[in-house]
């Protein structure tokens, strides 16, 4: 299994009893991020993370190394830093992955990236040089010195954290634990879901990622709104497990949306805070209401003397 780099605050944060609290954002789509980080302002002492998200649904964005700089310069936020293999060949992927040691990015996870589709501006042809395994596996080697060239060991060496992704509402659950596994053996240590709506799911996942000694950051998404709710539940398959949960929005309106989804995540997050590792708030279409649920389990969290 995945061994913790040395000197890595991260991986000492994920072993600690209380649970820890990410929330996940996406960098700017434009040149100026001084809006984004204003509202991130408000999580300073509240998160022990921010989760970059690298040009998530085939859409482009500020770099993340830049973003991830800026976050850490001007609110002091720990960073877990998102790398796609699907836009970059094995030496920009190298290249980053030395950046991100350099900035001191606490944590990378690997992952291959939603597919583009055809014809979208944003879009263009995947490269895939690597898989996620690849990348898990050349994160290891850089932390030991190793640039894979033939060269002399690095002198200073990188501390990155390596994660990988999992969907507990996968059909097939038998087979996403098998992908899992292979991810921890490719040193992967801590794992990031795709978001859940019940305890049950989660626990049950909680059961492999204990075996595998991964820690496990179960996905939490807020939902705004009925609109997004029937988005999620017709259009994202990685969700197709939820439909029953993402019903329940139905004959909402937005007000009350979003009073029930902050009251049943808490509920979840509540019950499984002493299970999990964490847990990973999810923005979505903006990061108001994830903030606001981050904050309220933040509170509960301290008032837990958790």
């Amino acid at each position: 299994m995945a061994t913790r780099p040395a000197m890595n605050p991260l991986a000492e944060r994920l072993a600690a009893k209380s649970p820890a609290l990410w929330i996940e954002v996406g960098a700017p789509r434009g040149v100026n991020p001084a809006m984004l980080l204003k509202h991130l302002q408000r999580l300073v002492g509240h998160v022990d993370a921010i989760n970059l998200t690298d040009n998530a649904l085939g859409r482009v964005k500020m770099s993340g190394l830049v973003f991830a700089s800026l976050v850490k310069a001007r609110l002091g936020i720990p960073i877990v830093l998102n790398v796609s293999t699907r836009d970059r060949n094995r030496f920009a992927l190298k290249s980053d992955l030395l950046g991100a040691g350099a900035i001191k990015i606490e944590g990378v996870v690997a992952l291959a990236g939603e597919k583009t589709t055809p014809g979208d501006p944003d879009g263009g042809s995947a490269v895939h040089d690597l898989n996620a395994y690849g990348l898990l596996e050349m994160i290891a080697m850089l932390n030991r010195g190793d640039t894979g060239e033939g060269k002399a060991p690095l002198k200073t060496l990188p501390a990155l954290y390596a994660g990988a992704v999992a969907n507990p509402n996968r059909p097939d659950f038998d087979r996403e634990i098998q992908i899992l596994e292979m991810k921890a053996r490719a040193g992967a240590g801590f794992v990031i879901t795709q978001p859940i709506f019940d305890a049950e799911t989660g626990r049950r996942f909680l059961a492999h990622t204990r075996r595998l000694e991964m820690h496990a950051m179960l996905g939490i998404l807020p939902v705004k709104r009925a609109a997004s709710a029937r988005y999620m539940q017709n259009m994202v398959k990685d969700l197709s497990g939820a439909r029953a949960h993402l019903a329940r929005y139905a004959d909402m309106d937005e007000t009350q949306a979003r009073a029930f989804s902050i009251d049943r995540n808490l509920e979840i997050m509540k019950e499984l805070a002493r299970e999990a590792a964490g847990f990973t708030i999810m923005s979505g279409g903006g990061p108001s209401l994830a903030i606001e649920l981050a904050l309220e389990f933040s509170k509960w969290r301290k008032d837990a003397n958790l």
